[in-house]
């Protein structure tokens, strides 16, 4: 498994209301042209809500526990809100259209379009998209935008990313994210259990994670302990723990690679929490073991 973990999380949401990069904003929706200069590193990224990426140059990798989706021009993907690592090139500059949607707004369009729903299960975080003629005719009708003097009205912009979810759902071609865009219609609120096991090993706070589940932070502990029967620091340390086991017993990565796969900040704590847990450090847990099953 590759690496996908990072040191430190940015917030992609965030980070791209701020900048000053071509973008429309209204209500929680952004849409961005997001640029970066090349560079080979790894970095850790994470939004409370979902986003569509249109990669216009350059390419990246997305990372996550299930695999690497790899993206160049022409190339779509569906992220899921949530974390995920980011691997960079140096090649040329990296520019994508980017297409953050609240899971409110999704809500509303679905239920409003009185489409027939599918109730596929989707385990995936991120999707690979086909992009076929009128999806990327649609893409250069938002880049469009950033050609008049005015921006548009917040009343034209929603219209366009209803546009965008309509277009998925009744094209049958993005099957995956069709599902997923129904399935948000049938929640009433943001699934916790299911948020918190696609991004435990991320290095988030518990605020960050009561924003990716659309709750205050005091909602968030009391439908977290309802959820899970136990406390966020408690669940959290114990699914990390796990995690480390299964990899010191099926990988020969060093310790300090365990730690920071499984989400530890430090080594030193990780060695600390599963010593307390295992009744032994990793290392010697891990020889232990190997003893025993030679």
């Amino acid at each position: 498994m590759q690496n996908h973990v990072s040191p430190s999380m940015n917030n992609l949401y965030e980070f791209n209301l701020k900048t000053n990069y071509n973008k429309l904003e209204c209500d929680g929706l952004l849409f961005v042209e997001y640029q970066c200069m090349p560079g080979d590193v790894r970095s850790g990224i994470w939004s409370q809500h979902n986003y569509l990426a249109f990669i216009q140059s350059g390419k990246k990798t997305w990372i996550t526990p299930d695999g690497e989706f790899p993206v160049t021009v022409g190339d779509a993907i569906f992220c899921k809100k949530g974390a995920h690592a980011i691997k960079n090139y140096y090649d040329e500059q990296f520019c994508a259209l980017l297409f953050f949607i609240p899971d409110d707004f999704v809500k509303q369009v679905i239920l409003e379009s009185e489409l027939v729903p599918k109730h596929t299960e989707v385990q995936s975080s991120i999707f690979r998209l086909k992009v076929d003629l009128s999806l990327r005719i649609y893409f250069e009708s938002m880049i469009s935008q950033f050609l008049t003097e005015e921006n548009p009205s917040k009343h034209l912009l929603k219209l366009k990313f209803k546009e965008l979810i309509l277009q998925v759902v009744t094209a049958n071609i993005n099957p995956e994210l069709t599902s997923y865009f129904f399935a948000l219609a049938r929640e009433e609120k943001a699934n916790l259990k299911q948020v918190m096991l696609n991004n435990y090993l991320y290095r988030l706070s518990q605020e960050d994670f009561a924003k990716l589940t659309h709750r205050s932070l005091s909602s968030f502990k009391r439908d977290f302990q309802q959820a899970f029967g136990t406390s966020f620091t408690k669940w959290l340390t114990d699914m990390r723990l796990k995690h480390a086991r299964v990899r010191l017993l099926t990988t020969e990565e060093s310790i300090s690679e365990v730690a920071d796969q499984s989400g530890f900040d430090t080594t030193t704590h990780f060695i600390r929490c599963f010593k307390k847990q295992y009744n032994a450090p990793p290392q010697q847990f891990r020889q232990q073991n190997a003893v025993t099953t030679s």
